[in-house]
């Protein structure tokens, strides 16, 4: 009884550590997961900018030098790229899916995801600079 149903070997697909090089649309999706690293270098920001406001002078002798670098310049605009990318797939992504689900035209629940994005947006701006 203790005999196996089938003497076979069971298949192993190979899978190689690249992949996901061989199609581009894996590429885009590889790269779109990667937009997660821009939010860990913002929320790191973040972090270090209240840490150094609990600091005394440390905003103004730390944080503003360390926004100040040419490095880090550069990431936060590749961190707002990577941001911008990630929107844009996610708003395209969800009208598709819920083009499904509520009967409606997916480029219809996308043009409202960017009026609602424009709205909130003109709205912050509106708070902040009051």
């Amino acid at each position: 009884m203790t005999e196996l149903a089938s003497k076979r070997n069971k298949y192993h697909r190979e899978m190689t550590a690249t992949w996901w090089k061989k199609w581009n649309f894996y590429q885009f999706y590889m790269l779109r997961e990667a937009t997660a690293f821009s939010a860990v270098w913002f929320c790191l920001v973040l972090l270090y900018g209240i840490i150094s406001l609990g600091s005394e002078n440390g905003f103004v002798e730390n944080f503003i030098p360390f926004l100040q670098n040419p490095i880090v310049i550069i990431l936060n605009l590749i961190s707002v790229a990577a941001s911008i990318l990630h929107s844009v797939t996610f708003f395209h992504m969800s009208g598709e899916v819920m083009s499904g689900t509520l009967g409606v035209k997916s480029e219809l629940i996308r043009k409202g995801f960017y009026v609602i994005f424009a709205v909130v947006s003109v709205v912050l701006l509106i708070l902040a600079f009051i």
